[in-house]
């Protein structure tokens, strides 16, 4: 059986950045008032950015499912809202792309 979730090494304060990446998308693209999948997502996606900030180093547990919109995130957010981060957003996408 596949494994649902992965675990990635990850200290506290790139987790908080993950965290405030993750909610200014779930804001931005699941605004309030949507239908009820995109409510649901906007829903997960918070919860994740919660863990995220919650997280106090050693491996982070995300699930599976989530890693392609997580991805989303961190390239919508270094494309359109920090540009002058380049390195943040390539050690943000480096995480989600090799989970250890």
């Amino acid at each position: 059986m596949k494994r649902r979730d992965v675990s990635v090494e990850c200290d506290p304060a790139t987790a908080r950045h993950l965290a405030m990446v993750i909610r200014a998308f779930a804001h931005a693209a699941y605004p309030p008032g949507g239908s009820e999948c995109a409510q649901a997502a906007r829903q997960a996606l918070l919860e994740i950015a919660g863990l995220c900030d919650a997280h106090g180093g050693g491996k982070l547990s995300l699930r599976r499912r989530h890693l392609p919109q997580l991805r989303s995130a961190v390239a919508w957010y270094f494309s359109e809202q920090d540009t002058t981060s380049p390195a943040l957003g390539a050690q943000l996408g480096q995480l989600l792309g090799k989970p250890v």
